[in-house]
């Protein structure tokens, strides 16, 4: 599989240099402008995960490209409002070590949900502010069973099937059938829709 490639977007120049060099030494070529291609991640440099909203250029959703945020400080509500924009992997400025950016470039480009266990665990613990909307949604869907609500929390802090079934003491074949399930009373299309749609709706 071709290697991801990086478009920086950072409002002060200080911290763009500092991305840009951990992209070099990690091995990633930076882009500069968003070429349109599936392999390129938008990597957006803040200082709070609340300007990463006003800082990220709009994503057409005909072909969106995978998207990266990395700050400083994380506000509970702010990660929920960043996860419904559709980015779903995020990191701190003091885990950017070059071989931890190219994973989480790797993961941004591919669709998976990664975020920093401590910003997991405010989100999960409901210190964001829900969206009526979306609660009023997940009032509409059939509710998620316990066990399906534990494998989406566990799907968040991006397990796949093989630690999931390790962490409940079942079989893969079972956290199949219980993802599968989840997904259609969800109507996700994949494991990040699965997720971003949980937060979103108050159901993690």
């Amino acid at each position: 599989m071709t290697a991801p490639t990086a478009h920086v977007v950072a409002p002060d120049a200080t911290i763009r240099a500092e991305v840009l060099a951990a992209l070099r030494q990690a091995g990633i070529t930076s882009v500069p402008e968003p070429d349109g291609s599936p392999d390129t991640v938008i990597v957006t440099a803040v200082a709070t995960v609340s300007e990463a909203l006003v800082a990220c250029p709009p994503q057409p959703r005909s072909a969106p490209q995978g998207t990266l945020v990395i700050a400083d400080r994380f506000s509970p509500a702010d990660v929920v409002r960043v996860l419904r924009s559709g980015t779903l992997v995020m990191l701190r400025f003091a885990d950017a070590t070059p071989s931890r950016l190219a994973a989480a470039l790797q993961a941004a480009r591919d669709g998976e949900v990664r975020l920093p266990h401590e910003v997991l665990v405010g989100v999960l613990g409901g210190a964001g502010t829900p969206d009526p909307a979306g609660t009023s949604r997940a009032a509409g869907r059939s509710p998620l069973t316990p066990r399906q609500t534990r494998v989406l929390a566990l799907m968040a802090e991006g397990q796949d099937n093989a630690m999931i079934a390790r962490s409940l003491l079942c079989s893969n074949h079972t956290v199949k059938n219980v993802i599968y399930d989840m997904m259609a009373r969800l109507q996700v299309r994949n494991r990040a829709h699965a997720v971003a749609c949980g937060v979103e709706a108050g159901l993690i």
